[in-house]
């Protein structure tokens, strides 16, 4: 009877055994095809990232060479505006504004201010074509 008892314990034993043993086989084959599909998934990801961070260096240069071209554009403009000319039309007028009369050139402004209108101007225009 004790050598029943012991087989039958032993058969327990290895059925417990089998099982558990057959649940982690299958469970490792899982996480083993889970990786794989994260590994995969993180190259294409990565591929991604490469070919978004190539088409923002091509925007930014872009947006860098169409901005300093304004700029310039801008630049000469004002530039053309300070040359003397045989029209008759008087010379600009440095008139004071303040008290202590300091001489403020209006072209000199109006150039600032076209300046600033166009930094910002270019800085939407990159923001747009970030969120493309």
């Amino acid at each position: 009877m004790l050598a029943t008892l012991n087989l039958k314990a032993i058969g327990i034993v290895l059925a417990v055994l089998l099982t558990f043993s057959a649940g982690w086989y299958v469970e490792h084959l899982r996480f083993v095809a889970y990786k794989e599909t994260v590994i995969s998934a993180g190259k294409v990801q990565e591929q991604k990232n490469k070919d978004i961070a190539k088409q923002q260096v091509l925007i930014n240069e872009g947006i860098k060479h169409d901005y300093q071209n304004k700029l310039n554009s801008i630049n000469a403009m004002y530039a053309r505006m300070r040359q003397p000319s045989s029209g008759s039309m008087p010379s600009p007028s440095y008139s004071s504004i303040t008290i202590n009369g300091i001489a403020y050139d209006p072209i000199s402004i109006a150039q600032d201010c076209a300046l600033e209108t166009q930094k910002l101007v270019s800085l939407q225009e990159w923001v747009r074509s970030q969120v493309k």
